[in-house]
This record gives structure tokens, sequence and C-alpha cells, in this order.
């Protein structure tokens, strides 16, 4: 190997070591180091509190020393969650880190407790029943009661408690109760009921048009009509969350959810007519040689601009602004008029070519008994071949060519 050989491998490892070099060094230079504190409620240092620190591609996972410190190397930048793990102290919410950078900041903790809540009506407990324990604003835990409609809010800070319980057809009652490391509290709801008003309106008009008539059908309530004023009425449970179900003859059909609270409510449903076209020929009689002006509308009886008129299954022709179009009638006989656009097709309608007087018009073919063969008094003729070669001349023509074939045997 010569030396110019030896010195071209040196520089080209040189060259690969070096950017590995660069990142490393890079990759050590983005990282920060956070240092953590933990205290609890009285200011006191915690040690031998479990912190894991978890970021969008990683994560890292260190303990609090005697004095409650922990350092923890981060990306800079990142935002960064510590959740916290101790035998006597918890947070009900992670720590978030946002855009993080070197520097210091001190986690607090509280004791733990936990809160049982045991829920009832008037006939008894209440399973089933939503119980939200919030503090200082903020939700800690959300639970349902079981069979015997009792819920543990589980291992959460102590410390005053606002406790909201609720289900669907009762009021809701909200309390505030202190937790400590074994509360108990008992919560009563009643049931409730509001005014729940629909009105329904056809949104293509200006104001909308109300609709009466129209069917509005709530899940587990029941079936309803609308009056005048397009609107109908019921009484439904509170806290509720209801489907409603809206329908009409030519309309399309609506299915919305509403959310009743604790006091009346209007619900405003917007029903539109079933998209259709409709061909109309200002005459269904027409002279052939002549053409027809068809009109196209909508389901609102509106012109309809870019219709495609097909007849007898060919295009001849799209609607203008004022939805119109010429048609010819060339043949007489029923011919077929059809409109399409939007994917939407009319239904067919039919029109008739008139053929001019005097004229023939042109047969549909139909199939026609053919009559039977009537006797002449006087027999016709028929000429075969040349003039005057009857068929009596065809017999004596044939008489003689036997003769003349028995003679030659002969």
């Amino acid at each position: 190997m010569t030396r110019e050989i030896l010195v071209a491998i040196m520089v080209l490892l040189l060259l690969l070591v070096a950017p590995a070099s660069a990142v490393g060094t890079m990759q050590t230079a983005q990282e920060v180091t956070l240092t953590v504190s933990v205290e609890n409620q009285a200011g006191e240092s915690v040690s031998n509190t479990e912190l894991t620190a978890t970021w969008e591609d990683g994560s890292t996972t260190v303990t609090t020393a005697s004095n409650g410190k922990a350092f923890v190397d981060v990306p800079k930048g990142a935002n960064v969650t510590i959740t916290l793990s101790h035998p006597d102290y918890i947070r009900n919410h992670p720590y978030v880190v946002k855009d993080a950078s070197e520097g210091s900041l001190t986690i607090p903790v509280h004791q733990r407790g936990e809160l049982s809540v045991a829920v009832a009506d008037s006939s008894g407990t209440v399973s089933d029943a939503t119980v939200t324990f919030r503090k200082d604003g903020r939700v800690a835990t959300k639970k349902t009661t079981d069979g015997d409609g009792v819920v543990s809010s589980g291992q959460i800070e102590a410390g005053e408690y606002t406790v909201s319980v609720v289900k669907p057809g009762y009021y809701r009652n909200t309390t505030t109760v202190t937790v400590d490391d074994s509360a108990e509290t008992r919560v009563m709801i009643e049931h409730g009921t509001v005014t729940l008003t629909v009105a329904v309106a056809d949104p293509h008009f200006s104001p909308p048009e109300s609709l009466r008539g129209a069917t509005v059908r709530i899940d587990s309530i029941g079936q309803f009509q609308t009056l005048s004023g397009g609107q109908t009425s019921v009484s439904v449970p509170v806290n509720t969350e209801l489907s409603l179900t809206i329908t009409k003859d030519g309309y399309e059909t609506v299915t919305e959810t509403v959310r009743v609270r604790e006091s009346d409510l209007r619900a405003n449903s917007s029903l539109s007519r079933t998209p259709s076209l409709t061909i109309s020929p200002l005459n269904s009689r027409v002279v052939a040689g002549e053409s027809v002006v068809v009109e196209v509308s909508d389901e609102y009886n509106e012109s309809v601009e870019g219709a495609t008129v097909l007849l007898d299954d060919e295009e001849v022709g799209t609607t203008d602004e004022d939805g119109r179009v010429t048609v010819p009638i060339d043949d007489a006989g029923d011919h077929t008029l059809v409109a399409a656009t939007d994917g939407l097709r009319s239904s067919s309608v039919t029109i008739r070519g008139i053929a001019e007087a005097g004229e023939t018009p042109t047969a549909t073919a139909t199939a026609t008994p053919t009559a039977a063969p009537t006797e002449s008094a006087t027999p016709v003729e028929t000429n075969v071949g040349s003039p005057g070669f009857t068929t009596m001349t065809a017999l004596l023509a044939l008489v003689a060519g036997v003769a003349l074939l028995t003679r030659r045997r002969r």
C-alpha cells in the first residue's frame, strides 16, 4: 500500500468520525438541567419522591434526595410532563414544564386522602349517577355510583372539594366536602322535568318558513306534530341528551341531538325539501317538424339553469337562466322527455308529434292479421319471362320437351 493511499484512508476516516462527534456534541449542548424541589403544604422538603419526566420522544426517572431536590436532564425547549410517586403524598395533576430551559422549579404535593359518596333519592339508593370531584375549580376525578349507590374517589389530594352529583332525569346536587384520609358523605338528588319546544322551519325562504304538520320523534319520549308556527312543546327529563328525528312528506329527514339542562329549552330545526326535478313542455302535442318549449323546475318550483334535456334518451339541449330550452320534434308519434342535473333525474313526460294535414302519419309497427285471399271472377294472368308467355304456353312447352327426350332415347 502506497503512502498516498494510506493518507487518503486516514482523511476519509476523519471525515466520517468528525460529523458523528459534532452531532454528539450538539446533542449534549441541547440538553438543559431542571433543578426540581418537592415540598409539602407546610413548605417542608419531601425526600424519596420518584419523579418521571416525559417529553415527545423520551423520558427519564430520578428520585429526590434528603433535601427534596433532584436534577432532571431534558431536551432544551421541550414540553415536559413530570409525574410524582410517594407513599404519603400525591398530586391530582402532573406538573407541566413548557419550553424547558436551565433553571429551578418547586413542585408542591399534598397528603393523600379519599372520599366515599353515597347517592340516594326519595325511593332509595341511586346507581349510575355521575359524581365529579373538583378542587380549586379543576376536576380531580369523575366516577359513577355502583349498584348500591356508592362511589369512592380513590386516592386524591386531601383538602376541600366541591362534589357534584347528576343523573339523567334528576336535578344536579352540588356540595362542599373536606377530604382527609377517610371521608364519607351522603348526597340526595330529585327527579325533575323541563319544557322542550321544537320549532321546525324551511330555511330556503327568507325569513325561514314555519312548517306545520312536521313529525318530531324524541327517543324514549314519544312522537309529536308541529302546529301553527311550526312548533311543538313537550315535557322532558332534566340533564338528558335527547335524539330528535324530524320528518315531513316531501322533505328530507333530519336527526339532531339536544342537550337538556335544568331550564326550559327551545330547539330550532331546519327542514329542506327533498331535491327533485320536474320537466314541463308548454304543449303536449306538436306538429311534426316543429319545436316545443320545455321548462325545468326544482323542488321549490323554481327555474333550473343548466339542466340537460333528453328526447328519447338523446341529449337535445340545456336549459337557460329561465330554465327553458327549445326541443325540435322531427317525427310524428309519441316521444319521451326527461331532464337531468347534479345527479338528479326527472320523471319522464310524453309529447306527441302530429303529422300535418294531407300527410300519412308514420305507422306504428303492430301485428296486423293477413286477410284471406278472395277468388276473382276474372283470372289474373301472371307474366313469367317474356311477354305472352302464359301458363298454357308453359304446359305445351313442357309436353314438347318430354316428347323430344323420348325420341332421342330410342
